[in-house]
């Protein structure tokens, strides 16, 4: 894929009733370790999808085919080449949030259930909330890149650096303690905030940081695991609304990670 394709593939999303796609495809083609594909048939663009390394692990998303050439094997055909690309780029485990059409492929093709995502919905607050007791938050900077990717390395269980560091060149928050980072906030495109903190009032103050930094009128997105059942549940209990569930899909070995650490997603092709 190069930046050319970007509307083709983007009307390919539309018409299956996606939203709009420019800035994630954008942004995909500035991450190094994203491979983005497309088929080209009968002299036009048929069908696209995303693989992004992250280390052990794999991700694959953001996989379209155009109406009429569906159920030709298409689908299958580009996901397996994504699949193999990661393998080459050293991946172990390629993951996956499925959607319900595909979900049937994928378990076809070896992937099983992990576990799910809750995809929480809040809408912009006028008053920026005050950080917990012994903690103070700043807007982060290229220095904080080694600590911010290590704390998400250690909640993942994978390698997100490259992607980050394109994230963090827009605006991103570090939530410090003795002078250590001890969670940050990324603003992804869709309303999506990537959000690692191991303390439940830390992830809980850098949702509503999200919400505060947010376009009055606008709304904002957390992406938590099954696992994290205390934030999801906590989160419906002050009004935030479940829009989405998804299964995360795994083919390979289980991935070790700190899902209770998770309270947001760069989106659901990266994870």
């Amino acid at each position: 894929m190069t930046a050319t394709d970007i509307p083709a593939v983007n009307g390919l999303a539309r018409a299956q009733g996606w939203r709009d796609r420019t800035t994630f495809l954008e942004f995909v083609l500035r991450v190094p370790t994203s491979q983005p594909l497309v088929a080209i048939a009968d002299g036009r663009l048929v069908a696209g999808g995303v693989a992004t390394a992250a280390g052990p692990v794999g991700w694959i998303g953001g996989i379209v085919v155009a109406e009429e050439f569906r159920r030709r094997g298409l689908g299958r055909a580009i996901t397996d080449e994504l699949i193999g690309r990661l393998h080459a780029a050293g991946c172990v485990t390629v993951s996956l949030e499925a959607t319900d059409a595909g979900r049937l492929l994928y378990e076809a093709m070896g992937f099983r259930i992990e576990t799910w995502y809750h995809q929480l919905q809040a809408d912009h607050i006028d008053r920026a909330p005050q950080p917990p007791q012994g903690s103070r938050v700043r807007e982060l900077t290229p220095d904080d890149l080694p600590a911010v990717c290590i704390l998400d390395r250690e909640a993942t269980g994978e390698d997100r650096s490259a992607a980050i560091e394109v994230m963090s060149e827009s605006r991103g928050w570090v939530l410090e303690r003795e002078s250590s980072v001890a969670g940050f906030l990324l603003p992804t495109e869709r309303a999506h905030g990537l959000i690692i903190a191991p303390r439940f009032e830390d992830g809980l103050f850098l949702l509503d940081l999200h919400r505060s930094v947010a376009p009055r009128g606008a709304h904002v997105r957390a992406g938590v695991p099954h696992e994290h059942e205390a934030a999801w549940r906590e989160l419906q209990a002050r009004g935030w609304v479940e829009t989405w569930r998804a299964p995360r899909m795994l083919l390979g070995p289980s991935v070790p990670w700190r899902p209770e650490w998770i309270w947001g997603q760069i989106n659901s092709a990266m994870g």
